[in-house]
């Protein structure tokens, strides 16, 4: 095999970009890049924070150093708000300024002011002058008995709850400014945003800080100053994580409702509460995934903006508040999650594609055109990260029995000529969830298993969204209740079949790999056939009797089964595979996080025992510190190194 391009040690280093924050007069841009940061003892991914102009020019940093998040400008665009440790509060992250000219950040929270522990969310007041915040006060009687090793934790009473601090604004040579405490109680608070005014706070929360709970959720309001004991509750919103928005002329507050309960692959819309009450609230029209995300409004407050998944590519979609159909403001043929609107309707967004890495992309929301069109101005780069030959990509379709329409992408190498008769080993990527959706995410990015370093090495790769998948609808996402293993098991064999009968795919050289429910599949699709010579499986959920006893959201499988595990034993183990491990005779390799609380490792251990114990070949790595996602570079780049090596083994 020639020299290999697309090295793990390499892909670590992709340069991503997680939030964008467009400027008041519309004129720069920040944005993060996301920086591999490696010596001797640190292995760590930090983000930095930089600036470009829309009328285009070259990007520059801003922060070096210790990672920064969340850059915000102020509404007068002088100065730059953001979250990066204090080292004086025990590294916690806290909220630090800086002029946007020039200069040294100076920090507005610590030990000086109370706010102790992380900072894990804030908004400028609208004239600038004060900073809501997000964090968790801090708790003397707590921290000494920590200290004094009394501290028995009272399991799901004891609770560090996120509550609501606005402060002052103030200049590098004050003092930290006092922390006015809004929120108290047992509920944590989790998004927020300001009236226009400036008079009042809205905010999200839910019970605990536990994802199980986010079926409790709410959304309520605040004064400012203080001067209210208690928020005035707005209403139930039963949203996993729904973002208020007040709009410009203060009659309306926006959020994300829940549809359907407490159902995990859960439905929403967008709703209008009257900002002063007195009014009922108002429906908008859906969005044709039915979980909006809000993101913003229209500078007349005629409409919300939301994010919309559709199939493999993301939407910008304008709610009219007179109730009328959604409208498409950015359509575009790639992916993108970090977007905002500036007060004059001027959208910032991260957008990448198959074949273009992230980059920072501008548009006019005022527009009359629709769908309006996006403007590059910014593509992060890095020394360190892996540059070759993209795959070729495929979008393939096939219509189920029971009249499904799957989607799905086929990665082939890039000098693949599909008239030459030559059949590729096939590898079968299941995405998590089960209500994930794969998009048209850049081929060389970071992952367990990157499609362009598979692809380099002669392996085909294909990723379908079977039913259960998010953005194409409330019934496509909902069409695997009570059917785990079922028809998203068919839906997935009858993709490979889809790419054998193309005449790509060798059938003595299939593999099979995922993460989390991705992890299921795998598990349990190497117990009903031998198909497959290889599996990668990880994070997975093998039993789902023991997952509900030990994992953090002991209501996510009972939701999808529709009862408990003692209410109805035999369907429980009619779909785990533990319970048809006898079967296996595909050699497997299983990775794990050992902090994993969402799938506990004793899920991974149970299947890899069992393996053992059968003689089926299997090895298991563990990675120290993980929890559900791998988020240190070196750790990644081992688990990708060791799928390719594995699959290379197996397959090539």
């Amino acid at each position: 095999m020639p020299d290999l391009l697309w090295k793990p040690e390499n892909i670590i280093h992709y340069p991503l970009i997680e939030h964008v924050h467009l400027a008041p007069d519309g004129q720069r841009v920040l944005f993060t890049v996301r920086t591999t940061y490696l010596n001797d003892t640190a292995s760590e991914f930090r983000n930095q924070i930089l600036v470009a102009p829309v009328a285009g020019g070259e990007a520059l940093p801003l922060t070096f150093g210790e990672a920064a998040s969340q850059p915000r400008w102020s509404p007068d665009g002088r100065h730059i708000a953001f979250l990066r440790k204090i080292p004086e509060a025990e590294g916690k992250v806290g909220l630090w300024v800086m002029r946007a000219s020039s200069g040294e950040a100076w920090p507005l929270t610590g030990i000086g002011n109370g706010i102790h522990n992380d900072v894990t969310n804030f908004r400028w007041s609208p004239d600038g002058r004060q900073l809501a915040l997000i964090s968790t006060p801090y708790n003397e009687a707590k921290e000494k008995k920590r200290q004094q090793r009394d501290d028995v934790l009272h399991w799901r009473v004891d609770y560090d709850f996120a509550q609501l601090f606005v402060i002052e604004f103030v200049e590098a040579s004050a003092p930290l400014p006092p922390a006015r405490q809004l929120t108290h109680g047992r509920f944590c608070v989790l998004n927020l945003d300001w009236r226009p005014d400036g008079a009042r706070l809205a905010f999200t929360h839910r019970p605990t800080p536990l994802m199980d709970s986010w079926p409790q959720s709410r959304l309520a309001t605040i004064a400012a100053d203080g001067s209210e004991s208690e928020p005035v509750d707005v209403g139930a919103i039963v949203n996993v994580d729904a973002m208020p928005a007040y709009s410009p002329n203060q009659q309306w507050l926006a959020c994300a409702v829940g549809t359907e309960g407490a159902s995990w692959p859960y439905a929403s819309r967008v709703m209008l509460f009257a900002a002063e009450g007195g009014r009922e609230p108002v429906q908008l029209a859906d969005v044709s995934d039915e979980q909006p995300s809000v993101v913003g409004w229209a500078p007349d407050s005629s409409a919300v903006y939301v994010l919309n998944q559709f199939g493999l590519s993301s939407q910008l979609v304008a709610l009219p508040i007179d109730g009328n159909a959604a409208q498409v403001r950015i359509g575009s043929e790639g992916q993108f999650e970090n977007v905002h609107i500036n007060a004059a309707g001027q959208a910032a967004l991260a957008m990448q594609n198959f074949t273009t890495i992230n980059g920072v992309y501008v548009a006019d929301l005022i527009s009359q055109v629709a769908p309006v069109s996006v403007r590059q101005i910014a593509q992060p780069t890095a020394i360190h990260y892996a540059q070759g030959p993209l795959p070729q990509t495929k979008i393939l379709h096939w219509r189920t029995p029971d009249d499904f329409e799957i989607e799905g992408i086929l990665y082939l190498p890039h000098d693949y000529a599909e008239n030459s008769g030559v059949k590729l080993p096939l590898l079968l990527h299941i995405h998590g969830g089960p209500a994930g959706v794969f998009q048209r995410q850049f081929a060389g990015y970071p992952y367990y298993y990157t499609p362009a370093a598979l692809c380099e090495r002669g392996i085909a790769v294909l990723r379908c969204n079977p039913r259960g998948s998010g953005g194409y609808g409330k019934q496509f996402r909902f069409a695997n209740l009570r059917d785990w293993g079922g028809g998203d098991y068919r839906d997935l064999q009858q993709g490979v079949d889809t790419v054998l009968a193309m005449g790509i795919a060798d059938p003595a050289r299939l593999g099979i790999c995922g993460w989390s429910y991705g992890g299921f599949m795998t598990s349990w699709t190497i117990t009903q056939t031998n198909r497959f010579q290889a599996a990668s499986i990880g994070a997975p959920v093998t039993n789902p009797t023991s997952f509900n006893g030990t994992a953090d959201i002991p209501g996510f499988i009972p939701n999808y089964f529709g009862a408990e595990a003692w209410e109805d034993p035999a369907f429980y183990a009619a779909h785990s595979p533990i319970a048809h491990v006898q079967n296996v005779q595909t050699p497997a390799i299983i990775q794990h996080g050992d902090a994993d609380i969402r799938v506990p490792l004793e899920q991974g251990l149970q299947f890899y025992n069992a393996l053992h114990r059968r003689g089926v070949p299997v090895e298991m790595y563990i990675y120290p510190r993980q929890g559900h996602a791998l988020s240190e570079p070196r750790l990644l780049a081992d688990a990708l190194r060791r799928n390719l090596d594995w699959f290379t083994k197996m397959l090539v």
